[in-house]
């Protein structure tokens, strides 16, 4: 009876992803197959491969490695960050503060980002009041110049989801 229960549990998660993540991406290939006039044709993949620059191809590649990128900086950062929180004495409280964030919209997140890091922004503020001066704040512009304001809001974004999990 348990493991019976315990697998109902599963049916919910499953329709989810197979109506919110599977459906779309099957009529999204489907999809790619035909033209604007609802032909079929190859002639999208054949635009998408023989681009001049090969300039889809270096955006779907730019694309996976900064998803990478953001990952793999949102483990070296939330993984500490969970191992911390298991060990502090008013832990709700800090799991609280992880958890605030994740209600505010996405696109607000990124604007606050802009604003927070821009040419004008409070970081470069502090500097100029401090007697540094001006920088192109970058938190890892090291890598690869993904110092992109919406990068940076994806890496905070993702960073409170994997704390939790």
């Amino acid at each position: 009876m348990k493991k019976t229960t315990s697998k109902l549990f599963v049916v919910p998660y499953m329709l989810w992803i197979v109506l919110f993540v599977l459906a779309p991406l099957v009529l999204i290939f489907g999809q790619s197959f035909f033209n604007i006039e609802g032909q079929f044709s190859l002639e999208n993949y054949k635009s998408y491969f023989a681009s001049q620059n090969l300039t889809y191809l270096k955006m779907s590649f730019n694309s996976v490695l900064y998803a990478g990128i953001v990952t793999l900086v949102t483990l070296l950062i939330s993984y500490p960050t969970a191992l911390f929180l298991t060990r502090l004495k008013h832990r709700q409280l800090w799991l609280m503060l992880i958890i605030l964030p994740t209600w505010i919209n996405l696109l607000l997140k990124a604007y606050a980002f802009i604003g927070i890091f821009g040419q004008n922004g409070s970081i470069n503020q502090f500097l100029e009041f401090i007697g540094i001066g001006s920088q192109q704040f970058t938190l890892y512009g090291f890598l690869l110049h993904l110092c992109r304001k919406l990068h940076r809001a994806s890496l905070y974004d993702f960073a409170d989801f994997q704390c939790l999990g």
